[in-house]
């Protein structure tokens, strides 16, 4: 009986894990994602500083990327198929995402992120939240394959 009671509590942590993992990563890109919607103009200027594609790619993916966070976001909370194709797009953005800032950094760019509508240059410190948010993203994925 004993092994059985810490089964069940052991399942319940983890239970209690993947959707506070799921509640962070959606809140994470519903507000990003919205921010960027309101303000279209300024995440294309943000793209470009980049200074990572051709000029005529800012606008585009500065009206796709946003929605794009933001239906990842909610697909999160719907069923199973959904949850997985929200979780795989989520880590290859974060993935991307944080490259991006690799290589602004070691390229030596003084320009903002423009993740979150926040006008701060970007640093190391950006480049760690994002290592952050990737690891938190694959542990919410490997969790849900088993939810």
């Amino acid at each position: 009986m004993k092994g059985s009671r810490a089964q069940r509590a052991d399942a319940r942590g983890l239970r209690i894990f993947g959707w506070g993992l799921r509640l962070l990563i959606s809140g994470l890109f519903l507000y990003s994602g919205w921010v960027k919607i309101l303000d279209q103009e300024a995440f294309a200027l943000a793209i470009l500083g980049y200074q990572l594609l051709p000029e005529s790619w800012g606008v585009p993916l500065s009206a796709l990327l946003p929605w794009l966070e933001f239906w990842c976001a909610v697909g999160l909370w719907i069923t199973p198929p959904f949850r997985r194709a929200a979780w795989i797009w989520i880590t290859l953005m974060l993935l991307v995402f944080t490259l991006a800032k690799i290589s602004v950094l070691q390229r030596g760019l003084a320009i903002s992120c423009g993740c979150s509508g926040g006008d701060e240059m970007m640093t190391w410190k950006d480049v760690g939240m994002n290592m952050l948010w990737l690891g938190m993203s694959v542990s919410g994925w490997r969790w849900d394959k088993r939810g």
